[in-house]
């Protein structure tokens, strides 16, 4: 295990070494503009540093937590909810457009909540569009009543 281990973590490391000397061009053509520009381009350098090292990070961390095995099920658990958020995030405003109706109070978009429990409370409140119902029924025969199962209560 021990040379697993190892194997992974150099992995790891020469993945992100790839991913900073890929990010220093972006980095030197990007710092002119910060001392001529008032505009702050730093959000901009770190999410595509953030996104080039999740790229091959992210699949070698799966590997190895795969090959470890040990509580692999509550891993993908895990693995599932933070996707979810992290869509949640990602496709707020598309689901809003297309899985809600315009008068909803629950919107999708907000930072720690899930696609499940937007949808659950939408549900709940008869808000969804057929976009969205149809949706959260799929999501149903994957898991009966996932999306009310899912509500958290503010």
């Amino acid at each position: 295990m021990k040379i697993v281990k190892f194997i992974f973590t150099a992995s790891a490391l020469l993945w992100l070494l790839i991913t900073i000397l890929t990010m220093m061009p972006f980095a030197i053509l990007l710092l002119p503009t910060l001392f001529i520009s008032k505009k702050h381009y730093t959000e901009w350098i770190l999410f595509l540093f953030a996104l080039i090292c999740s790229l091959g990070i992210y699949p070698i961390c799966f590997v190895y937590a795969a090959i470890k095995w040990n509580g692999f099920l509550s891993y993908l658990r895990k693995l599932s909810l933070s996707i979810d958020i992290g869509g949640n995030m990602v496709g707020g405003a598309l689901l809003n457009d297309n899985f809600i109706i315009s008068s909803s109070t629950n919107q999708f978009g907000i930072i720690r909540e899930t696609i499940s429990d937007n949808l659950g409370e939408n549900e709940r409140d008869n808000t969804l569009t057929v976009s969205g119902k149809r949706f959260t029924n799929l999501l149903g025969v994957i898991d009966f009543d996932h999306a009310k199962k899912s509500i958290i209560e503010d």
